[in-house]
């Protein structure tokens, strides 16, 4: 039954309440959108900040594994003059499974061959090309031609710099700092952006069947119950992002579950609120019926007394009657 107390609901209690109590959401709609936007923010708070403490803790391990690599296994790396050097100009490619960038590569002699590298770059979501003069990030980015971003050393200050310096600077805590930030806001306003579009979609599907179930409600209330019902989903999100980057497992409809669970929850809360709403129709009648019969039952009570009454005043009369008769006959 849907929730009638004004008692607030902390947030963990909402997540709980939006994953296993489905008449909850009749509550979740009447309140106010800054309520949901509220909830959606903290929950989303919460899962960037784990998800990026994940990465973090990743990334070090990676970068100190990279550091061991460079130290048993390259002889020459240093900056000269803002040029950047790597085994006298040798080629290298690291497309090693479980490497935190997915392709590096590295070619530092006079005449590379760039496009073959861009090329070889395209076949993942993203990967660095480290020249003499400058390192070309690629980023996979739909519906944008500006995917390789190329720049100079130089705009980094770097002059002159050792292998020792290098490596130095691989390990300085900084560089875990500005990743942490970077992925941080990157991953809530990601998220929190994803989170909203898809409460639209669940928002349109819940009008739709309001309308088909005769259910008047607003889209504004199928909207908040939209962001509720993507906290199971994205908890299960979050589940999958550690395990698939711990171990590589994948699955390969995951975002067809995420949306399938989504929608799931939409309609079964919607469907809820028609049933509860049928049964308040049916309790109202049945206190309707009752008050019906309470006042037959009081009326034909008052219409008996009234008979009553009147069958004593008629024996009254008749005995008054009766009682004239015999003065008349005694007299």
């Amino acid at each position: 039954m849907e929730e009638t107390t004004n008692r607030k609901m902390g947030f963990f209690e909402r997540v709980y309440k939006s994953i296993v109590n489905f008449d909850t959401y009749t509550r979740f709609a009447t309140e106010p959108i800054s309520k949901a936007m509220k909830y959606l923010a903290i929950l989303v708070l919460l899962l960037s900040i784990i998800i990026t403490t994940f990465y973090i803790v990743l990334f070090k391990s990676k970068i100190t594994e990279g550091i061991e690599y460079l130290n048993e296994n390259i002889e020459d790396i240093n900056f000269n003059n803002k040029m950047f050097s790597y085994n006298n100009g040798e080629y290298s490619i690291y497309d090693e499974e479980g490497n935190i960038v997915p392709i590096i590569i590295v070619d530092t002699s006079d005449q590379p061959n760039i496009e073959e590298y861009k090329d070889k770059v395209k076949l993942y979501n993203y990967g660095f090309i480290l020249l003499r003069d400058n390192i070309t990030i690629y980023v996979s980015t739909a519906g944008t031609d500006e995917q390789f971003t190329t720049i100079p050393y130089s705009d980094y200050g770097i002059e002159n710099m050792s292998k020792e310096e290098i490596l130095n600077n691989l390990s300085n805590p900084t560089i875990y700092v500005f990743f942490a930030v970077v992925m941080f806001v990157v991953e809530f306003v990601e998220y929190y952006i994803y989170i909203l579009l898809n409460a639209i979609t669940l928002a349109i599907i819940g009008q739709i069947l309001a309308i088909i179930l005769r259910l008047k409600m607003k889209f504004s209330e199928t909207y908040k119950m939209g962001i509720y019902a993507l906290t199971l989903p994205t908890l299960l999100e979050l589940i999958y992002i550690i395990i698939n980057a711990t171990t590589g497992f994948v699955i390969q409809y995951f975002s067809w579950m995420y949306t399938t669970i989504s929608y799931i929850y939409i309609c079964v809360a919607i469907l809820m609120i028609k049933t509860d709403f049928i049964n308040m129709q049916k309790e109202l009648i049945r206190i309707q019926m009752e008050e019906d019969n309470k006042e037959d039952e009081q009326t034909i009570k008052e219409e008996k007394e009234t008979k009553d009454e009147d069958n004593q005043d008629e024996d009254k009369e008749g005995i008054d009657k009766d009682d004239d008769l015999k003065e008349q006959t005694d007299s």
